[in-house]
């Protein structure tokens, strides 16, 4: 009977640490999608849903890498072109071509990439910090990086992102 009771305990001590480990260590979840050959994730928190390529209405003066708007739900979303910021590609979408309905602050925003590819699941410890692009340090974007060697994924902040472009461009235009 003892025996079988320090078993219990053991048994209940492991998993308590477990627990305690995972809290340290919590999982995360992380959308996988791809723009041209390389694949990024976002926070899964931050998508709302994904939509196969909606008609859009153009806006006439507005960023080059912003599609247009849709109408969804009510909502009048901007959609912006991944492919146009990260590769400065104006490649026509392509049957697998998906908009990522994502969460600025309080903000809806669609993104245009080219495929989503899968849920990733993994430990916080597992997302490596973004690495040194150039003398100015990691692009402000990039914040982590994860994923095996051969398949490493680029944890963006699609919000810095945005407000990069954004500010770039309105320098543009002020040149002009």
């Amino acid at each position: 009977m003892r025996q079988r009771f320090n078993v219990l305990t053991q048994l209940t001590q492991t998993r308590s640490e477990e627990a305690a480990a995972a809290e340290r260590d919590p999982l995360v979840q992380l959308c996988a999608f791809l723009v041209g050959s390389e694949e990024y994730v976002v926070d899964i928190m931050r998508v709302e849903e994904i939509l196969p390529p909606q008609r859009l209405t153009p806006i006439r003066g507005a960023p080059s890498f912003i599609q247009g708007v849709i109408h969804l739900r009510g909502s009048i979303l901007p959609v912006v072109d991944l492919r146009k910021l990260l590769l400065d590609s104006d490649a026509p979408p392509s049957p697998k071509t998906r908009l990522l309905v994502c969460w600025l602050g309080r903000r809806r925003v669609a993104f245009a990439v080219d495929r989503v590819s899968e849920v990733v699941r993994l430990r916080r410890s597992e997302i490596k910090p973004a690495p040194a692009m150039g003398a100015l340090g990691p692009a402000p974007f990039v914040v982590g990086v994860c994923g095996s060697p051969e398949r490493l994924k680029l944890l963006l902040d699609l919000k810095t992102l945005l407000l990069t472009e954004m500010m770039r461009d309105s320098g543009r235009r002020r040149r002009e």
